[in-house]
């Protein structure tokens, strides 16, 4: 079973992207809109992101190994996990 297939680097770098955005969207809004303290920002809020994002894509590239090994199948993907736009707002707001 293959780790890494064409189109992989593609989606890694899009997935990447997104969530790069999507973290400074967090900064910007927090910082400018609601005034947090930088304390509470870059000690906790952009650090539980960061490791959500790790922790949720590790699993589910688990989980899809997982699959592709209980099925025999070569076509299984792990569903992306990011920070969507929906999920900025009530992140900056807690």
């Amino acid at each position: 079973m293959r780790l890494f297939v064409r189109g992989d680097l593609d989606g890694f770098f899009g997935l990447a992207l997104d969530n790069l955005v999507q973290l400074l969207l967090i900064d910007s809004l927090c910082r400018f809109v609601l005034d947090f303290p930088p304390e509470l920002l870059y000690g906790r809020v952009l650090p539980g992101a960061a490791v959500s994002l790790l922790v949720g894509n590790l699993f589910y590239a688990w989980q899809a190994h997982r699959l592709a090994a209980r099925t025999g199948r070569d076509d299984v993907t792990a569903l992306p996990y990011g920070i969507t736009r929906h999920q900025s707002s009530p992140t900056c707001s807690w």
